[in-house]
């Protein structure tokens, strides 16, 4: 699916509809909704630095955003830990990522975006799951994502372990290239670490306040001087009014001038 050429009114349904499904997320585990939401920042910055059609980078943003929705489905016991997985959670972990597509699927207009949702634990050499897929066999999107996923995860505060620093993470992405991840990239967003994992705020959920008040062109803390990768380009953005700020692209607002519906 691409959203070129599709009518303002489809556009606010398919964002009502991403909205609900995160805001569903977030009811069920803060941490994972807020995971995603920095996963779908990265993600949309790595889009528009590489230059991608606005329609295809919509479809990956919005994978990106929802990408880890399969987890709503999982035990609290698996879903809460603050210890390692045991086999059998880390077998009931792993399905997420099928279980996610299946939800997203469910709608016949978003199987692209089901695509990326299922795949993005793919690894480049084959080795991921749920399907083996190696090399370009896997989704742009799932390959896009997957860097970003493996960014959050290793930067983000979680209670079964501490988060990595700027330098340990980027050579941990150094050393999946080829093997974890897409060389080309993996390379690019090493490249240009500073503009797209650089703005993030790691912090603790735990302890943050998680706000779904949506304004459009009011970025809470903008530093006009140091314009995003998206207001560089032009792009209208939606942005949420907490300390990380998560940009989507201009098609899926309602039209300027008006606030998007939360």
């Amino acid at each position: 699916m691409t959203f070129e050429n599709t009518p303002q009114s489809t556009l606010e349904l398919y964002h009502d509809l991403v909205q609900s499904i995160v805001s569903a997320l977030e009811a069920r585990d803060p941490h994972t909704a807020e995971h995603s939401l920095r996963v779908g920042d990265m993600t949309e910055r790595v889009c528009l630095l590489m230059g991608l059609p606005e329609d295809q980078s919509t479809d990956i943003h919005m994978a990106a955003h929802v990408h880890d929705i399969g987890k709503i489905a999982l035990p609290d016991t698996v879903l809460h830990r603050d210890r390692p997985l045991t086999p059998h959670e880390h077998e009931l972990m792993r399905d997420h990522a099928r279980v996610g597509a299946e939800i997203i699927g469910s709608c016949t207009s978003l199987k692209g975006i089901a695509s990326i949702v299922l795949h993005h634990h793919e690894k480049w050499n084959g080795s991921g799951y749920p399907d083996g897929l190696a090399g370009e066999d896997m989704p742009l999107g799932a390959r896009i994502v997957a860097v970003c996923d493996a960014i959050d995860a290793m930067m983000g505060k979680r209670l079964s372990k501490k988060a990595l620093t700027h330098e340990a993470c980027r050579e941990q992405i150094e050393q999946g290239i080829g093997t974890s991840f897409d060389p080309a990239i993996a390379r690019f967003v090493l490249d240009h670490w500073d503009e797209i994992v650089g703005p993030v705020n790691f912090r603790d959920s735990e302890t943050s306040e998680f706000s779904w008040n949506l304004v459009v062109n009011n970025r809470t803390g903008q530093d006009t001087a140091n314009p995003s990768p998206a207001e560089k380009t032009g792009n209208t953005t939606l942005s949420i009014s907490r300390p990380l700020m998560c940009e989507v692209p201009k098609a899926l607002l309602a039209p300027k001038g008006q606030a998007a519906s939360s």
